[in-house]
């Protein structure tokens, strides 16, 4: 008798639990601002309200040659700007890992108008003379083609803290989602970038490269800042149900601090 009360017990918590998590999402789902489409177009048209297109660059440094690279990439950064911003190419930032698996890498961002104008950079003689200079120093590089969730918006440039000692670090959250989880990953993101809307940079998806890649950019004043607007987004009614939903769509993610170049536009 004893057994069997216990086991009821014990099923009734379990569909109790099951319930309260049911409706959680549902109210969850139900209050989010603007829900994106189900899966009936492609992804980059469900996801992004704009046509630019970003190059995402990583490339990793002989560490004897970070300061040599850092120098020379700045002047290549700058000569590619003269000829090319004036037909819409965006420099959107450059970083230095300052923290990561990978502490002798730097992260690039460009962005271009559309896939049309990324098609007039694509195995151009005259940039592939400058990048060999770059690449004597250069380990190892890899490229991605994103597009921008549209609730994150086109990043702008911004200027150096008042405290031009201590520079804004900016936090890079990689993750690598399962095939066919995107759509609800930007369903749940479009609520939960409301938790940090100060802290948000970047937010960005693979289209090619690593598929099912995304990329979430924040930036703080400092550490003690970063763990302050995460404390605060953790005592926000909704954001713990946001951590626990968007957690079983994650096969792997990373995060690695970033501190900008000094030709970074970002800063």
């Amino acid at each position: 008798m004893h057994s069997s009360t216990t086991n009821t017990l014990r099923l009734i918590s379990i569909v109790q639990s099951t319930m309260r998590k049911t409706i959680n999402r549902t109210l969850f789902n139900t209050f989010t601002t603007k829900q994106i489409e189900k899966a009936k177009d492609a992804h980059s048209n469900l996801l992004t309200d704009t046509e630019n297109v970003f190059e995402l660059q990583h490339h990793t440094v002989k560490p004897s040659a970070m300061n040599d690279y850092e120098s020379m990439y700045c002047d290549y950064a700058s000569q590619i700007l003269d000829k090319y911003s004036s037909k819409g190419l965006v420099h959107t930032g450059s970083w230095r890992v300052h923290i990561g698996n990978v502490q002798n890498q730097f992260v690039h961002i460009w962005m271009y108008k559309n896939f049309t104008h990324l098609d007039q950079f694509v195995n151009n003689a005259e940039n592939n003379s400058i990048n060999d200079k770059l690449n004597q120093y250069v380990i190892e590089r890899s490229n991605q083609i994103c597009l921008s969730f549209s609730y994150f918006g086109i990043p702008q440039p911004r200027a150096k803290s008042d405290d031009e000692t201590n520079p804004y670090i900016y936090e890079m959250r990689s993750y690598w989602l399962k095939p066919g989880t995107l759509i609800e990953w930007g369903n749940l993101w479009h609520k939960g970038v409301q938790y940090r809307p100060d802290a948000k940079v970047l937010g960005v998806f693979s289209q090619i490269g690593d598929l099912y890649n995304v990329h979430h950019m924040w930036s703080y004043k400092n550490f003690q800042h970063r763990k302050q607007m995460r404390t605060n987004a953790w005592a926000k009614p909704g954001w713990s149900e946001n951590v626990e939903f968007t957690v079983p769509l994650v096969r792997k993610m990373e995060s690695k601090i970033l501190v900008p170049l000094k030709i970074s536009p970002l800063q």
